[in-house]
C-alpha cells in the first residue's frame, strides 16, 4: 500500500488557502513596506536613545557619588571607573547610532532598505545591544552606593558572601538583561524578515498582516511587563540590604 503524504496535502492546502486570500495590491505593499523600514529603524534607534539617556544619567549620578565618597580615595578610584566606563559606553553607542543614520541611501528601494537593515543588526548591532545591557548592572551598583552612603555613611565592609552575592546579581542582571534585548529585536528583525519572504514570493495578504500586527502588540505587552517586574524587584532588593 503506498504511503500517505502529509506534507504534500499540507503545502496543497496552503497553497488553496493563499488563492482563496486576495494579494494585497503593489500600494498597499508599499505602505506596509514604508511602515516596516520606519519601525524597524525607529526601534533600533530609540533602544540607543533610551540606552544613552540612561547612561548619561548614569555618568552624573557617578559623579554625585564622587562629592558625596570625596574623602574616601578607594570608593572615589572605584566610581571613577565607572564614569569612565559610561562615558566610552555612551560614545559607542553615538557612533552606532550615526550608523543606523547612514543604512538607507537616497538610492536604495524600499526593500533594499529593509534589507540593509537586517544585514545591518546581524553584523553591527548585537555588540550595542550587549552594551545596553551593562546599563541594569550599572543602575543596581549605583544605586548600592546611594544605599550604603546614606545607611552607614561609607560602604561597609564585604565578606567572601557579600562579594559573592553582589557578583552574582551583577553577573544575572547582565545575562537576564541581554537575554531579552537580543530575543526582542531577533524578533523583530525575524518577522521582518519573513514579511519580507512573503512580499518576494507575492504571498502576502490582509490576514498576514493583521498576524504581524498581533505578534507586535503581543511583543510589546510582554516585554513591558518584565520591564516592570524587573524595576519592581531591584528596589524590593535595594529596601532588604
Amino acid at each position: 500500500m503506498e504511503e500517505i503524504n502529509l506534507e504534500k496535502y499540507k503545502s496543497a492546502w496552503k497553497t488553496e488557502q493563499s488563492f482563496l486570500e486576495e494579494k494585497l495590491p503593489r500600494e498597499q505593499i508599499m505602505k506596509f513596506m514604508q511602515m516596516s523600514s520606519k519601525n524597524i529603524s525607529g526601534l533600533f534607534k530609540k533602544s540607543l536613545i533610551i540606552d544613552i539617556i540612561i547612561k548619561i544619567l548614569l555618568s552624573l549620578s557617578f559623579g554625585v557619588l564622587l562629592v558625596l565618597y570625596s574623602n574616601q580615595n578607594r570608593i572615589l578610584l572605584i566610581n571613577l571607573v565607572f564614569i569612565l566606563l559610561t562615558i566610552f559606553a555612551i560614545l559607542a553607542q553615538i557612533k552606532t547610532y550615526k550608523r543606523i543614520l547612514g543604512v538607507k541611501n537616497a538610492d536604495q528601494n524600499i526593500k533594499t532598505s529593509l534589507y540593509s537593515y537586517i544585514d545591518f543588526y546581524t553584523k553591527k548591532f548585537l555588540l550595542s545591544l550587549i552594551i545596553t545591557s551593562f546599563s541594569s548592572p550599572l543602575v543596581f551598583i549605583s544605586g548600592a552606593f546611594y544605599y550604603f552612603y546614606y545607611k552607614y555613611g561609607t560602604v561597609r565592609s564585604f565578606q567572601h558572601e557579600d562579594y559573592l552575592v553582589f557578583g552574582a546579581i551583577i553577573f544575572i542582571g547582565f545575562l537576564i538583561s541581554a537575554f531579552f534585548q537580543i530575543k526582542n529585536f531577533n524578533f523583530h528583525v525575524r518577522q521582518l524578515e519573513s514579511s519580507l519572504a512573503d512580499i518576494e514570493q507575492e504571498t502576502i495578504n490582509e490576514s498576514k498582516l493583521k498576524h504581524y500586527k498581533k505578534l507586535n502588540n503581543r511583543n510589546l505587552i510582554i516585554y513591558s511587563i518584565i520591564l516592570f517586574i524587573g524595576l519592581l524587584l531591584l528596589i524590593l532588593f535595594l529596601f532588604m540590604i
